[in-house]
């Protein structure tokens, strides 16, 4: 739906709608029709003493001749530059003199004139819209003037790369459609059109029979009526229809590529699909939705997030009044182009193939109601949405209808239309690219690109991925050198999922499910761990919480099936959690013991001052004291559910044993609908800030730094490099401070990365008669860093030592596992490592100059000290 659906993100949550026409104030929309013919929508509201008036021209681009093109843009132009009782400039300043504003837009269908006045004010307003809908004279010096002015939007088009783009797409895509033609028109029909066109024009389609009035505020039904037909007095006659030309079936792909003095590439892609009000036009807007609006759409994902091929990439189903088109655009750099568009096939394919999950559609269906609910929160937004709908659809209280339509849209009909729409030989691809680039592109290896079907019947791989029906994403990869297996289970959660109320009952939860299930009890769990030699271990963190396992491949049954119990069935004993609870609280209480963690913590808090990273995983003695039974128990089944958890194993086993395993295992865990909270992003700090904790050490513990990064952001790779370049024995601190200064023994550079912007931060524990020296040296190297930057041969010991610490770390098949449940929970995909090593060794200078730039401000830092310090 073209003017409704915008880029947004939302954090995840499954709703359903409630009736639409309960969402929608549409039980006091009157609708009515005056005898000049002009038809009028009217609500009265008096939340506000604020009224809005439009007035919807049923004309636009479309409605012209090929020599008239533009006209119609130009006359929206024109009607502020005189009227019969206005002079030119007057209208305005009029208007905003009594407090209002006013605009106008012009679109292929209509153009709108609308205006919001305090209610007070309403009837000057209405006389306004009236005049330069009615009265406007087209003086021939200010046509003259004003011609020059719309040239001049034109030219400027002509240098933004997406109005080239656009104008190219459509122009491509549709054949006969007036769509075909901008609508702003041409320098040459703009420079040929004299006053008695425009005239004509005006005439001809400016009647009241041709108009919709949309009247919303603090104003009473009989005093709209009197000033209308005040000022539509008389007999009109209507204006003439309009027939325009079908669009022809395509039939085969079509090509355009362009050369223009850009420094980028920017693509688009066209696919012919029905207009505003067809049937599939609301699977088109959910598909849409999920394919590439926002961050967390596939194409994002895929396209940016995974892979670093495009910059920027998004879908718009372009539902007009006559046929639409499902766009897809992207900017991206040249020699990225092929990749882009095999990777783009590939996920279409993907959806065409295998479809949606429900977590997908739920997601939609959620943001495409929140945008629209969110647009008639003001009078002009609702008069908007009311003027829309009569002039696309014939009817203002079809608004209701969209939203209904929205929520009845189901998986299968979203694979549909993606089936049906989507495909090569109805695609029109326009590529503008960068006049020195050489690249050559041809329908023959477009088409190549695009997935065959027979490509999806794939040998054998030593690693799959299933998602079962329930939701619960499965990861097996095959390792057969040594006879074990391992498996990792990873639910969202951890952090981002407490509040200072309960802090620390993720922690809390992941130690319990060691505690006991409903069928063994702590002790028999162990021993029946033990007598398989294996090792079961828990974990809870920033964003997850979930466990990690390790068995000799010949008990993989008995294993695998201890796990599910232990998932599926946690006892959550009172008397097991009274002996843990005294562990926890003294693991809390040791912290005491540890400077260097009370000062990273002490740090966080003040970091993430209102966002759930700042506090302890472990949860603060107050909040662990008082959790019982029955809070442990519905937090876990709140985000213990199937579509939640991601479950690798990884080792001695055979892909297709493991799927039938852990079908008959998990495939009757009925899903459940998970909603975290959302999250406002941490903030910088506007100065900088010290924070300390005195205790009789020897040494003093000092952290650093702010806020740093995000998992999605391509800039955690340059810093990463960043990272490396100033820690271990040969980074730059290390070297600088330690070996050449002797301030400290244990110093280093930390970044962590969060859903949310993580961290970076110096750390370095000295003594105190040292201290001003240390933190003037960390000061300095940080300086050094924004002024002289990084040599290249530092950057290139980084990246090895980056890559190789890596493979290292990911040598077993318990790492493996566990590195793989996280990044496919996290929407990286399982295969993230092999991405990020390459995204490493593709680091350049200038990135890690940037990421210098834009994080390390010395000036807005937190500074955390524990140790003997006053």
């Amino acid at each position: 739906m073209s003017k409704y659906v915008f880029f947004i993100f939302l954090m995840l949550g499954v709703i359903m709608v409630r009736d639409a026409k309960a969402q929608l104030p549409l039980d006091t929309v009157e609708t009515f029709k005056l005898p000049s013919g002009l038809e009028v929508i009217f609500q009265e509201n008096n939340s506000a003493p604020v009224v809005a008036m439009q007035f919807w021209v049923k004309t636009g681009s479309t409605h012209e001749t090929r020599s008239e093109a533009g006209i119609s843009h130009l006359i929206e132009h024109m009607v502020f530059k005189g009227t019969k009782h206005y002079k030119p400039g007057e209208i305005a300043c009029l208007i905003e003199a009594n407090g209002g504003s006013i605009n106008a837009y012009t679109s292929f269908d209509y153009t709108v004139y609308h205006i919001v006045m305090p209610s007070a004010q309403w009837e000057i307003g209405l006389k306004v819209l009236a005049e330069m809908v009615k009265n406007a004279l087209f003086d021939p010096q200010e046509l003259a003037s004003e011609k020059k002015v719309v040239l001049e939007e034109i030219r400027k088009n002509e240098d933004i790369p997406f109005s080239v783009l656009s104008d190219a797409l459509l122009a491509t895509a549709y054949q006969r459609h007036p769509y075909r033609y901008p609508i702003i028109g041409h320098t040459e029909t703009v420079t040929g059109l004299k006053r008695e066109d425009i005239l004509e024009y005006y005439q001809k389609w400016y009647r009241p029979s041709n108009m919709v009035a949309v009247v919303v505020g603090d104003i009473k039904e009989e005093q709209v009526k009197k000033a209308l037909n005040s000022v539509f007095s008389g007999h009109f006659v209507p204006s003439p229809s309009i027939t325009f030309p079908s669009e022809p079936p395509q039939k085969e792909l079509r090509l355009l590529t362009m050369k223009k003095p850009f420094k980028e590439t920017y693509l688009g892609l066209g696919f012919p699909i029905p207009g505003m009000g067809e049937v599939d036009a609301y699977a088109l807007d959910v598909l849409s939705e999920i394919l590439g609006m926002g961050d967390s759409s596939r194409l994002n994902i895929a396209l940016k997030l995974k892979k670093p091929i495009v910059h920027s990439i998004a879908t718009h189903a372009f539902t007009p009044k006559g046929p639409g088109l499902f766009i897809i655009q992207s900017v991206l750099e040249t020699n990225n182009l092929k990749t882009a568009l095999k990777e783009i096939f590939a996920q279409i394919e993907e959806i065409k193939q295998n479809g949606i999950s429900s977590e997908e559609l739920a997601k939609a269906k959620l943001n495409l109601e929140s945008e629209f609910v969110y647009k008639q929160e003001t009078m002009e937004g609702w008069a908007n949405t009311l003027g829309f709908f009569q002039v696309v659809e014939g009817d203002a209280k079809k608004c209701a209808d969209y939203l209904t339509n929205i929520q009845a849209v189901t998986k299968a009909k979203v694979k549909e239309v993606a089936q049906k729409y989507l495909i090569p030989q109805h695609l029109s691809l326009v590529a503008i690219i960068p006049e020195t680039a050489k690249i050559k592109l041809t329908k023959k290896e477009i088409y190549t690109l695009w997935p065959q079907k027979k490509e999806q019947v794939k040998n054998k791989k030593s690693i799959q991925k299933i998602v079962l029906d329930n939701g619960l994403t499965l990861v097996v990869k095959e390792n057969h050198r040594l006879p074990t297996f391992s498996l990792a289970a990873a639910f969202m959660g951890g952090l981002r999922a407490e509040t200072p109320e309960n802090n620390g009952i993720c922690n809390f939860v992941a130690k319990m499910l060691m505690r006991g299930t409903k069928r063994h009890s702590a002790v028999e769990l162990a021993t029946l761990i033990e007598d398989m030699a294996g090792e079961v271990d828990t974990f809870s963190g920033w964003n997850t919480f979930g466990l990690t396992a390790h068995f000799l491949s010949r008990f993989f049954d008995d294993a695998i099936s201890l796990i599910a119990e232990i998932l599926l069935e946690p006892a959550f004993d009172t008397e097991e959690i009274d002996k843990l609870r005294p562990l926890i609280l003294a693991a809390i209480r040791q912290k005491e013991d540890k400077p260097s963690a009370l000062a990273f913590s002490q740090f966080y808090q003040r970091v993430f001052s209102h966002h759930p990273y700042g506090m302890d995983v472990l949860g603060r003695v107050e909040t662990i004291s008082r959790i019982k039974n029955t809070d442990l128990t519905q937090f876990y089944q709140k985000y213990a559910v199937p579509n939640n958890l991601v479950l690798v194993v990884v080792g001695d086993v055979e892909i297709k044993e493991v799927v039938k395993k852990i079908k008959k295992l998990f495939g009757n865990w009925p899903k459940k609908r998970v909603k975290f909270p959302q999250l406002s992003l941490p903030s910088l700090p506007s100065s900088f800030i010290t924070v300390k904790k005195h205790l009789p050490k020897e040494q003093v513990h000092f952290v650093l730094g702010n806020l740093g990064t995000t998992l999605y952001n391509e800039d955690r790779y340059p810093m990463a490099v960043l990272d490396a370049i100033l820690s271990g024995q040969g980074g730059r601190l290390f070297i600088n401070l330690r070996d050449k200064k002797g301030l400290a023994y244990a110093l280093t550079f930390v970044h962590r990365e969060g859903i949310e912007p993580g961290i970076w931060a110096v750390y370095m524990a000295t003594s105190p008669d040292k201290l001003d020296e240390a933190l003037k040296g960390v000061k300095e190297e940080i300086r050094r860093l924004r002024e002289k930057g990084v040599e290249d041969e530092e950057i290139e010991r980084a990246k090895q030592y980056i890559i190789g610490n890596f493979v290292i770390g990911l040598q077993t098949n318990t790492q493996q596992a566990l590195s793989m449940a996280l990044n496919e929970r996290y929407g990286l995909g399982y295969n993230y490592d092999e991405i990020y090593q390459k995204r490493i060794k593709k680091v350049k200078k200038s990135e890690i100059i940037k990421v210098i730039q834009s994080y390390l401000h010395e000036e807005n830092c937190v500074l955390s000290l524990v140790g003997p310090v006053k």
